[in-house]
């Protein structure tokens, strides 16, 4: 039987597809009961760490697949083991898992657009700049100025272009390291930032503290109203985070980093704080998105839908000084997104704590 449920497991983390064919084919060949069968496909679908593919973001996967979850108790509830009910879930499954890859497709597809448009512009500018630099030099040492005249002047404009491409590169850095729609630090800045800040606090032993922040029900949200309005939402939650952070950065004078960790997800990244004070900030992001009305304005500027409201489930966990950095990492991501999922379980909208 252990061999027959590996087999079955193979179906799904190793497909991209899964075939009803498949399955049944597998039942009937090792003798499978249905009901075993079916209780052990639930179990690989919804098991993130079996389910979720390297390329993409587990929590993204996760949310869009709770739909599937509850059709899928409602079958085992029901008792109902038909072929039928399992080529629906099956073939839900599929569009569920071909929607994630598309929106992530996407997002990198976007943000490299942006990127390329944006190096073409500052090449095309620095040529520009070069050739007028070239002239300029010809011009120079043709004059009539004096020798040490003309090598001030020559620096002068090398040191000039050489601050424009300094600019530039900053500029590029600053780019590859923010979210395109959002305007906050990406997944790539996050990566690299939660290294040092772990790294930092374990040698310091100082507090660490991270928020796992999701939009409640915002797949529904999306439906309603359509990708574009959810698009802005997403701008203004993100601004709402950004001006709490900010708020809580100036005051506390440390630097604090809202992060758009994937589709509907944002994390916070907050170095150098106590969980009381941790707390306070998350409530007061909480409370912000909470109360505030939005508006969403066509391109030329008309109100399409006001006094719409969104509210967002959040996950604090705090670094436990006795890990590796590694080890650290993980168990602070996974700590921040189980506490988030507590929040979701409790109808949303409030903040929950795992603390080791």
């Amino acid at each position: 039987m252990n061999e027959s449920l590996n087999k079955l497991e193979q179906l799904f983390y190793k497909k991209t597809k899964i075939l009803k064919s498949d399955l049944f084919s597998l039942f009937d060949s090792v003798g499978i009961p249905k009901e075993t069968g079916w209780r052990t496909i639930y179990r690989i679908i919804f098991d993130i760490k079996i389910n979720s593919n390297s390329t993409l973001d587990q929590r993204i996967s996760r949310t869009l697949l709770e739909g599937i979850m509850r059709k899928a108790l409602e079958n085992i509830e029901n008792q109902d083991f038909s072929e039928t009910a399992l080529s629906t879930l099956i073939k839900d499954y599929n569009s569920v898992f071909f929607s994630i890859c598309q929106n992530k497709l996407k997002d990198v597809l976007d943000e490299l657009y942006d990127l390329t448009n944006e190096f073409k512009s500052m090449t095309t500018e620095k040529q520009e700049n070069i050739k007028n630099l070239e002239t300029e030099t010809v011009m120079t040492m043709v004059s009539e100025l004096s020798v040490e005249d003309k090598i001030t002047l020559i620096k002068s404009k090398f040191k000039k272009t050489m601050t424009l491409f300094q600019a530039d590169l900053v500029k590029l850095d600053q780019m590859t390291n923010t979210d395109h729609l959002t305007g906050l630090y990406n997944r790539r800045f996050f990566d690299d930032q939660i290294n040092i800040q772990v790294s930092q606090s374990l040698k310091e032993k100082t507090w660490l503290t991270l928020l796992m922040i999701d939009i409640d029900d915002f797949k529904q949200f999306n439906d309603n109203f359509g990708h574009l309005v959810g698009d802005q939402a997403l701008k203004t939650v993100a601004k709402n985070i950004q001006i709490v952070c900010h708020d809580e950065s100036t005051m506390n004078g440390i630097d604090f980093f809202p992060i758009r960790y994937g589709g509907e997800e944002f994390v916070v990244i907050l170095p150098a704080i106590e969980i009381n004070e941790a707390f306070n900030i998350a409530e007061k992001i909480r409370n912000k998105i909470n109360n505030y009305a939005f508006v969403i304005r066509d391109k030329k500027g008309k109100i399409k839908f006001d006094n719409l409201n969104l509210t967002v489930s959040i996950g604090l966990s705090v670094l436990n000084h006795r890990y590796t950095i590694i080890d650290g990492i993980k168990a602070l991501i996974e700590n921040a997104d189980a506490a988030m999922y507590d929040a979701k379980k409790t109808g949303g909208n409030c903040l929950k704590i795992r603390v080791e």
